[in-house]
């Protein structure tokens, strides 16, 4: 078999083994934004069993509860926007490496495939750690609705309110939270 037909047959392989690695990799991150849904809908339903027991045990109204919760649930519904444009991002621009790597595979211009992989390192590295940081701050969010909930009975509506402006500190962190309520 000839040299050419051997790095075209070599080419093909990697190629198809890159396509099918990103098949693999959008079927798992759709899977993921399912879970993501279902999670945000567990979270839902923590926060209305919260915002009734602090209805009824700390004389919490419902429209007060709403708007100690607003800037957490602006948060997150905002990130996990942000997220969901994020990953469908790098999907998209990971078949355009894709398409450009089989291009300069066919090509014989190995120094962009280099170049290319950089840029896919790259863009891997950027997006793990947004969904890292994404994961931390909705722990922390879970953790805290959890603990509140697991208080209902005797926490009282100040210790509630702190709690929430703590996890508003952690999440937005002090310089933006001022921002966050409009404040100059």
């Amino acid at each position: 078999m000839p040299v050419q037909d051997e790095i075209r047959n070599l080419t093909d392989g990697v190629v198809a083994s890159f396509d099918s690695g990103i098949e693999a990799v959008g079927t798992v991150i759709e899977k993921g934004l399912e879970l993501l849904d279902g999670y945000r809908m567990e979270q839902e339903a923590v926060r209305g069993s919260l915002r009734e027991a602090l209805a009824s045990v700390g004389s919490l109204r419902h429209k007060d509860f709403d708007l100690v919760m607003e800037r957490i649930l602006t948060f997150q519904s905002h990130r996990e926007s942000e997220i969901k444009t994020l990953i469908r991002a790098f999907l998209t621009r990971q078949r355009e490496l894709a398409g450009r790597m089989r291009r300069s595979l066919k090509a014989g211009l190995f120094e962009q495939v280099d170049r290319i992989h950089r840029e896919l390192t790259e863009l891997i590295g950027k997006a793990r750690e947004e969904i890292v940081a994404f994961q931390t701050e909705q722990v922390k969010i879970r953790e805290t609705f959890v603990a509140i909930e697991g208080q209902k009975g005797e926490l009282s509506v100040r210790d509630f309110k702190r709690r929430i402006s703590d996890l508003e500190t952690v999440l937005l962190g002090p310089e933006n939270l001022s921002q966050a309520v409009g404040e100059p």
